[in-house]
Order: structure tokens, then sequence, then C-alpha cells
């Protein structure tokens, strides 16, 4: 699949009711994107379906900010207190609240409307939550009853409407002695959303023997720092090493590789 700048991502999707019926909500598609300048609107559709058998939901949308931090976990905050929000600039036309039966779907038409004036960064986000308002009553694993709604968080994402430029470079490569592991710090120096994958493996120095990472997937936003854990094995024998770590970008063909010699005295 191409990554062509959408970015969307469900935080809550199914949770479970007593011990045979499920609520949540799926959406599709699972990526929403705008490709706009000052001035300009689109509008995008998004199909919201109740996936439970038998719960009514009562839904209610609404907006906030969001960013990552240092290691790519999500930072919701209060909807326009980052310079890169675009939470006012987004209307649901069909209105903020609707209903849906069980297995009904409803399609939601999002209208996206850039100012003339506008902060001077790259790409600008949102999160628009889904949240249900009728909680049902279900049961814990112990039996007790508790309330249970649930709610789905899409990622909204602008950028303007210029040539794509997808840059993410290594900026250091340390072993942790403390931890054991390697850690990668890059930056994102274009100015489009990415998502990469970093391949690692080790070769012991002293007896030639190459040893595989798992990867680590990654996404970033423009000027983004990223600190990346990549664990080695916890048996992993005394020696040199020499740790090699290639970074590619989806499908795009610009891969960076980064190099590292350490000791492993444990």
């Amino acid at each position: 699949m191409r990554y062509q700048d959408y970015i969307i991502i469900i935080f809550a999707f199914l949770l479970s009711i007593n011990s045979n019926a499920q609520s949540g909500v799926s959406v599709s598609p699972p990526r929403t994107y705008f490709n706009l300048n000052p001035t300009e609107s689109d509008r995008k559709k998004i199909l919201v379906t109740n996936i439970s058998d038998v719960n009514t939901l009562e839904l209610a949308i609404s907006f906030n900010d969001w960013k990552y931090d240092d290691y790519g976990t999500n930072i919701v905050s209060d909807p326009n207190s980052l310079l890169t929000t675009c939470a006012d600039w987004i209307t649901v036309l069909s209105g903020n609240t609707f209903t849906l039966l069980p297995k009904e779907s409803k399609e939601i038409e999002v209208l996206m409307q850039v100012p003339e004036k506008i902060n001077q960064e790259d790409v600008h986000t949102a999160m628009m939550y889904i949240s249900q308002t009728n909680p049902i009553i279900g049961k814990n694993k112990t039996g007790e009853n508790i309330k249970i709604s649930v709610r789905t968080g899409v990622k909204i994402y602008q950028r303007l409407n210029v040539n794509r430029n997808m840059n993410v470079e290594f900026t250091n490569f340390v072993f942790d002695k403390f931890s054991g592991n390697l850690v990668l710090n890059i930056v994102n120096e274009g100015n489009v959303w990415s998502e990469g994958t970093i391949k690692s493996e080790l070769i012991n120095q002293d007896n030639g023997k190459t040893l595989k990472l798992p990867d680590v997937v990654f996404y970033s936003l423009p000027k983004d720092k990223r600190i990346v854990n990549i664990e080695l094995p916890k048996d992993l024998e005394k020696g040199y090493y020499i740790a090699t770590s290639t970074l590619s970008l989806g499908d795009n063909d610009n891969i960076k590789i980064a190099e590292l010699n350490f000791s492993n005295e444990k």
C-alpha cells in the first residue's frame, strides 16, 4: 500500500459486554488526508459501523489536538492548544450526534475549510473522537456490574499543496549499557507524515556470527524527533559487535544506514 500522507488511527475498537456480546465501532476508510492551501476546502466521507448484534449506540463527535512524544506515543490535548491544530477548521456536515442500531452503518461527511491566515507549519492535525453517550451495563471478569462505553479516535491530517519531501535522518546511535539496548535518535526533516521501518542486525566480531534483531516501525510528523529503542537479547554473549540499522520509508527508495561498534561486557 502506498503511504500518500494519509493518517488515521482507531484508539478504541472492541469492548466485551457480558460473555457473549460485543459493543464497538468500526471506521472506514482507516486513513483520511486533506491536501489544501489557505482559503481552500474539501470534503471527506467516513463510514461508521456499529458492530454489535444487540446494542444500539448513541454517538457524539468532538475534536481535540494531538501530537507524538519523543517515543512515538500519542499525546492528546485540548482543542486549539497546539500550533499545528486544525480542530476549528473541521465541520461535521451531518451533525455531531447520531444513533446507530445494531449492525447499522452511517456515512459521516467531514468538511475542512482552511482559513486565509494559518501558522506556517508543514502539517496541521486534529483528533476526531466518536464517543458513545449511552453506556451499556455489562459484567467484568469477576461478575460485577459495570458501565461500558466505546470511544474511537480518528486522526485528521492536513498539509499544503506543495511538493512532497519525505526525509528522515539518523542523528545518533549508541549502546545503552544501563538498559542493555541500542538507542537510535532520528528526526523527520521532511514536510510530510512518515511511516518507516528500522531493520537491524549484529555481527559478533569475535566469531563472525550474525544476529537479526526485531524490526521497529515508527511514525513521525515533520520536525518530530524520535528516540527508538532496539532491544538486544537478554542472553547476548559477551564480545565486540558491529550493529547496522537500515531505515526505509514505506515504498520510498530513500534508504538510510547507521553503524555502531560496541562492546557487550555483561
